[in-house]
């Protein structure tokens, strides 16, 4: 989930911009902007011509502990088509687990740990040394640049607001929830979002899988999630009698802010510089485009 008016989302600015410039900017908030530069680890230039990561004014080391270490120990809320556990193989698969998997070859990391836990506990996990990336799609918000870090950009999908089918209660923007039920996951900037239009009555969930069937029974009067999941869910449940409010106005934009991207605490500035570089190389190779054609997405996605 995304966010562009308001601050944190599920999936908001992630610092975009020239990557030295980023990394400069990231060693003089930690306090390193003098430090001298040290020679950027490996990375496997060989599968992937003219990948390179640059030098770096810190000390920070991040992304050569986790190559030494040989495992990359990724935080998952196990969210389709997103971030998941493939429950017929066990595998980590999904749009984001694709992109995150193709990084780790370029940056020469040999294993991925996936660890899942409820959205809301991915950022807390991040911080508490659990994972050392949230791979499930999120985005840049003011309280989330609080304390944690994003790396460039990756993709963009905006949100949409579910009702019954002929939108009964005419409900066209946040604005006309007042008085009404509206549903969506905690921890998201949905949530916020919601929780910021006066009258409406909230509705959180740990699990975005109850969120449509509850609105689906009736348990709810809307819902607001991301707007691909819902489209996909519409079309696979036509007995549940829903549809998403045509004239409906995304606050999620199409710029910075409105990409999906993955945090990093603050102080990995190494790792999150090399993976905003490999982010880079892939847009500019079209190694992105593949993967989200893939799952369904296309260039305006991009």
């Amino acid at each position: 989930m995304t966010d562009t008016a308001n601050p944190l989302g599920r999936r908001g600015l992630m610092r975009s911009g020239a990557i030295g410039g980023t990394a400069a900017l990231l060693a003089a908030g930690t306090g390193t902007a003098h430090a001298t530069a040290v020679a950027p680890p490996p990375v496997d230039s060989t599968t992937f011509p003219d990948f390179s990561l640059i030098k770096i004014n810190s000390d920070d080391d991040s992304l050569t502990k986790i190559q030494k270490k040989g495992t990359l120990a990724v935080g998952t809320s196990n969210d389709w088509p997103y971030s998941f556990l493939d429950p017929k193989t066990n595998e980590w698969t999904g749009l984001d687990g694709d992109i995150i998997k193709y990084i780790a070859k370029m940056l020469k990391i040999d294993k991925i740990d996936v660890q899942t836990v409820t959205f809301d506990g991915l950022i807390p996990g991040l911080l508490d040394g659990r994972f050392d990336i949230v791979g499930d799609s999120i985005h840049y918000t003011k309280n989330r640049s609080k304390v944690v870090n994003f790396c460039f950009p990756t993709y963009y999908y905006a949100e949409g607001l579910v009702v019954p089918k002929g939108n009964p209660n005419k409900l066209h923007k946040l604005a006309d929830l007042k008085g009404f039920t509206c549903g969506t996951l905690l921890g998201t900037n949905y949530a916020e979002w919601l929780q910021a239009v006066p009258g409406v009555k909230f509705q959180g969930y740990k699990d975005w899988a109850q969120i449509v069937p509850e609105l689906a029974i009736g348990r709810t009067d809307a819902a607001l999630f991301d707007q691909p999941v819902v489209a996909a869910l519409i079309k696979d449940h036509p007995e549940w009698k829903i549809e998403l409010v045509e004239d409906y106005e995304p606050r999620t934009f199409k710029n910075p802010t409105g990409y999906s991207s993955y945090a990093f605490r603050q102080g990995d500035i190494q790792w999150v510089t090399a993976f905003s570089s490999a982010v880079q190389w892939m847009q500019y190779n079209d190694k992105m485009k593949d993967i989200l054609s893939k799952w369904g997405l296309t260039g305006y996605n991009n």
